[in-house]
């Protein structure tokens, strides 16, 4: 749709891109960008490239291109723009602009940033009136729009308002309802779905991060989300899911189950790491639907655990009429309260005792 927009001329002077950045929404902006400013862009029946040859595609490759700028949220702090952050906050800065120019699926965040404050947007809107320094299109991405606070939120709404020749703003975001209504009504919203497990697969293995076994094992937890994926390579997956299951069979069992249960999260939530907390989760729900589709399936249903299969029939015959869609609402529900920083441990808790009851439940009605 992008590159039709580009051949009819009819660029959009503001998008927003929403879906994860592990997913294509920084990648795809880049490649727009890229696009653009393109000296001698290759068409096609099937659309338009660039032909990444040409001075400024080069300047584009590497994020030095005047043309394209991002914003992304700083540090706490006093600084309002990124000319005032200190030093050592400008490499970090630099390295991650790097980062991104190498690899666009990588995550874009500065060590302890906030938000998205007014004088990096009244930066922007100065930069935006004075004349381009390349010829092309500008095109402003501004990472997790969301992380803008109200007064900046409000400054870009004037920018909005006052569109400028040329130019183009997007906005990346996983949490559209975050932004001002105000503002998503004047972009054009394309959502950027989740990429597929053979896709996620294959860039693990490319990029020699993990064996393809490994990386077929990790590929259904991730999402469609380069990011995740490469965080749960990192980790010992099988160790996790071990964690997720031994909460899973404390919640489970006779009258005696508090303290197992309690020793269980108070284990996951010790850590203080959300991603580790998110990524447990991820793999009990995995593991769960697995469980029910043998006992809807039958023995020959393929199985993302497959090494896990002798559990998983134990678990299948003792549970598999189960209400799985309320088990995996719990599931969900509680890896979106531990991203808004509610306590681990008790956040896991909560959705443990909230599964017991469904399950308790399915049993009694059997």
């Amino acid at each position: 749709m992008l590159q039709r927009c580009i051949v009819d001329r009819r660029v959009p002077q503001a998008l927003l891109l929403t879906g994860r950045e592990g997913a294509g929404t920084i990648a795809l902006a880049l490649a727009f960008a890229r696009t653009v400013n393109c000296r001698t862009p290759h068409l096609s029946n099937h659309g338009v490239a660039p032909c990444e040859a040409c001075s400024s595609c080069i300047q584009s490759a590497s994020l030095q291109h005047t043309n394209i700028k991002l914003i992304m949220a700083l540090p706490a702090g006093k600084a309002d723009t990124e000319e005032d952050v200190a030093d050592d906050v400008l490499d970090a800065l630099r390295d991650i602009i790097g980062g991104v120019a190498e690899d666009p699926y990588t995550r874009v965040r500065l060590p302890n940033a906030s938000m998205i404050r007014i004088g990096q947007i009244r930066e922007v809107k100065r930069m935006l009136s004075l004349s381009a320094a390349q010829e092309g299109r500008r095109v402003v991405i501004i990472v997790n729009a969301e992380e803008m606070n109200v007064e900046a939120s409000n400054a870009f709404l004037k920018t909005l308002e006052e569109p400028h020749d040329d130019v183009t703003i997007i906005l990346t975001t996983s949490r559209p309802e975050r932004l001002l209504q105000t503002i998503v009504s004047r972009c054009q919203e394309l959502i950027v779905p989740p990429l597929s497990d053979e896709i996620v697969i294959t860039t693990l293995v490319e990029r020699g991060l993990c064996s393809e076994d490994e990386a077929s094992l990790v590929a259904p937890f991730a999402e469609g989300d380069i990011q995740r994926a490469a965080d749960f390579v990192s980790e010992d997956v099988r160790t996790l899911r071990a964690s997720a299951l031994a909460l899973l069979r404390s919640a489970l069992r006779g009258k005696d189950y508090r303290n197992a249960l309690s020793d269980a999260a108070a284990e996951i939530g010790d850590e203080r790491s959300k991603a580790k907390a998110e990524a447990t989760l991820s793999l009990l729900a995995v593991w769960l639907r697995d469980a029910f589709a043998l006992a809807l399936g039958g023995p020959n249903v393929r199985l993302v655990n497959a090494d896990d299969r002798q559990a998983l029939e134990k678990f299948a015959a003792a549970f598999g009429s189960a209400d799985l869609l309320s088990v995996i609402t719990v599931i969900e529900r509680a890896a979106r309260d531990i991203q808004r920083n509610t306590s681990i441990t008790l956040t896991l808790l909560t959705a443990m005792m909230d599964i017991r009851v469904i399950i308790a439940r399915t049993r009694v009605s059997a």
